[in-house]
């Protein structure tokens, strides 16, 4: 990743002239085998910024985004009941949005593949819990990817592979770091989304407040 040091990452919030690049970036995240559906569409985003303009973040460098988030609330008693991504986002219109949410629930984040592993993930992160606290809200939910999870899938169910990721034995991608930073697993969301690498199912993780 050339001229990190040059270029300092910038996290603010997404403007309406974001939105061809936020699409550009999707599409490096989330290239095949991953489908269309993977990569929010133009509409999706400007109904996201007026439904809940204060969730939706990017982080710039220099010249190009190369991080983004999608956040929105939902009262906590439906974030934490078994759901799928498109119960708990409104198949991605963010029409579940509740403005008295006690939970800032995260619908989504991607990293520029060039850019991961130098805590462009972590700042928006960081982020939304600083919002979730500013807001008053008790949590900060999200179904967290499980992308080693079909490398073992025929030897192992997911609820068996969170556990062995939580109890450190198997190190996922993402799981492992959201661990990290303070999540805690609260169960295994199955049939959560399409995906090719999880199989579809998810973690749900908490970070209380």
């Amino acid at each position: 990743m050339d001229g990190f040091a040059s270029d300092k990452p910038i996290l603010r919030l997404r403007r309406p002239d974001d939105v061809g690049e936020i699409r550009d970036l999707m599409a490096r995240v989330y290239p095949a085998p991953h489908g269309p559906e993977a990569i929010w569409s133009a509409e999706n985003l400007v109904r996201h910024m007026a439904c809940f303009p204060e969730g939706q973040m990017v982080v710039e460098a220099g010249a190009r985004l190369v991080g983004t988030a999608t956040a929105h609330r939902v009262p906590i008693v439906s974030a934490l009941a078994p759901h799928t991504w498109s119960q708990i986002t409104g198949r991605g219109t963010l029409s579940t949005h509740d403005p008295e949410g006690e939970a800032l629930y995260g619908v989504n984040i991607a990293v520029d593949p060039d850019w991961q592993g130098v805590g462009i993930g972590s700042l928006l992160y960081r982020a939304r819990v600083d919002l979730a606290r500013r807001l008053g809200c008790r949590a900060f939910v999200a179904g967290a990817r499980i992308p080693g999870y079909h490398r073992v899938a025929s030897e192992m169910d997911p609820e068996a592979y969170v556990e062995a990721v939580v109890a450190g034995r198997i190190f996922d991608p993402t799981l492992s770091k959201q661990l990290r930073v303070g999540f805690q697993v609260r169960g295994v969301l199955r049939d959560y989304a399409p995906d090719v690498e999880t199989l579809g199912h998810a973690a749900l993780i908490v970070l209380e407040l």
